[in-house]
């Protein structure tokens, strides 16, 4: 195989790479099992994928602290953060429901006592047919979601998941000059 081929072909996972990690960062992440890794890569993708919530009109919230037995639960906090800033904090009503006004459609980290989860928030009339139209938080269950465990990489997974093409160019810088510096063209070299 000559050396232009190879290094074209060096180029082109390149540029497969940086283009799958735009589309799906939650890639990044993925445990994968050496034993079943297209079970694990599903698996993992289906736990880290944000879910769909539709706003509603002026971009308002809404939402529901129930218990895990399904009673509402009134004055819990309600902490709406997005690019590592919280944005919005709540506290739930009598009947346990919190309204949050003002927001805008991307990717936002929703936590209540006991339960977190990465949500992709839609403008009003814009959001997928399986949106769901507003959350319902189980307080005092021990679930994480996706990579927001409460570990190290956090912040470093919220951030990613929000700047795919800055990762992306990244990941792509990082993959392309080692290769460009690899450049064995040299005549003067053996």
């Amino acid at each position: 195989m000559s050396k232009s081929f190879s290094k074209l072909m060096q180029q082109g996972a390149s540029w497969v790479t940086a283009a799958v990690m735009v589309s799906q960062p939650q890639l990044l992440l993925a445990e994968v099992n050496s034993a079943a890794p297209t079970t694990s890569v599903v698996h993992a993708l289906a736990e880290t994928a944000p879910q769909d919530v539709a706003l509603q009109a002026g971009g308002v919230l809404t939402g529901q602290v129930v218990d895990t037995a399904g009673q509402p639960q009134s004055m819990v906090p309600v902490s709406v953060r997005t690019g590592g800033q919280e944005i919005a904090r709540v506290t739930t009503d009598q009947q346990g429901q919190f309204r949050v006004a003002s927001l805008k459609g991307g990717v936002y980290h929703v936590a209540t006592n006991g339960n977190q989860g990465v949500y992709r928030f839609w403008a009003p009339q814009t959001a997928p047919p399986a949106s769901t139209s507003g959350l319902n938080l189980v307080s005092g269950q021990d679930v994480m979601r996706g990579q927001m465990g409460g570990g190290p990489f956090t912040s470093m997974g919220q951030w990613i998941a929000e700047h795919p093409i800055i990762t992306a160019g990244a990941i792509a810088t990082a993959i392309a000059v080692p290769i460009a510096l690899s450049d064995d063209d040299d005549p003067s070299s053996p």
